[in-house]
């Protein structure tokens, strides 16, 4: 497990409905938050607080137990003060940090809390797939692995393919003296691709994957499927000889 920031900045003494970071959170997530500084609740001295409680008016050093800096995702509303450590998401919601204070009475508050919003982000591996593309094969290998958008696809391809029996050896980056690696060929599978490439089908988008990628992140969700990229019409396929093979993980 890594911890990404998702968000830091400040946390007005006067913001009444609080501070929106804008992120959007989901059911589920962990997240830590951090908080330091002092403000007033009011303009008297003895209104000095800390995200963890109020100094106590008799000047001692100890917080009070009320807690001034909370967080808020939709109606439910959970303590922060110095530090909230690992607290699961309960339900889906923008992120809002509040200073603690009666209604109406935030106007005459002073200072901001610094914040940093932590989100916990699994690098467990969500699944893996080896298999063999055949040069020769017009539909898509599917690999029975699904993505979400985001999700860390790792790629990495081996192999020699040809054309037909006479024509040039190739690796998985494609066919470099075919005319398609120095003009866009729209008759392909892939047109962006040259011939010859490995092509990396993700959700309802088609790349170049080539001899691979580490932790490329995935443009959308959806199912990955591998295909050898060559001209649409399945007969076009049928005198290609090889293929590659490929080992694919993917990581949350």
């Amino acid at each position: 497990m890594t911890d990404n920031v998702l968000w830091s900045g400040k946390v007005d003494a006067k913001a009444e409905q609080g501070v929106n970071t804008g992120k959007t959170l989901k059911a589920g997530d962990i997240i830590t938050i951090t908080a330091s500084g002092w403000i007033k609740l009011g303009k008297e001295d003895y209104t000095l607080a800390a995200p963890q409680g109020a100094i106590p008016r008799d000047g001692s050093l100890t917080a009070s137990k009320h807690v001034v800096l909370k967080a808020k995702i939709g109606s439910t509303e959970q303590p922060v003060g110095n530090s909230l450590y690992r607290w699961t998401v309960p339900t889906d919601g923008e992120l809002v940090l509040v200073v603690v204070d009666g209604a109406g009475k935030y106007t005459d508050n002073s200072g901001s809390f610094d914040a940093v919003v932590y989100q916990e982000v699994s690098n467990a591996k969500k699944g893996e797939w080896k298999g063999r593309v055949d040069a020769t094969n017009s539909n898509w290998t599917k690999t029975g692995v699904t993505v979400n958008k985001g999700d860390k696809i790792s790629v990495a391809a081996s192999g020699i393919a040809q054309y037909d029996r006479n024509g040039r050896s190739f690796g998985p980056d494609g066919d470099s003296q075919h005319p398609s690696a120095q003009q866009r060929d729209p008759n392909f599978v892939c047109p962006d691709a040259i011939a010859g490439t490995l092509i990396i089908q993700v959700g309802s988008q088609s790349y170049g994957i080539g001899s691979g990628e580490f932790d490329w992140p995935a443009p959308e969700s959806g199912e990955i499927a591998f295909i050898f990229n060559d001209i649409n019409p399945a007969t076009e396929y049928q005198n290609n000889t090889g293929g590659y093979d490929v080992k694919l993980i993917v990581k949350g």
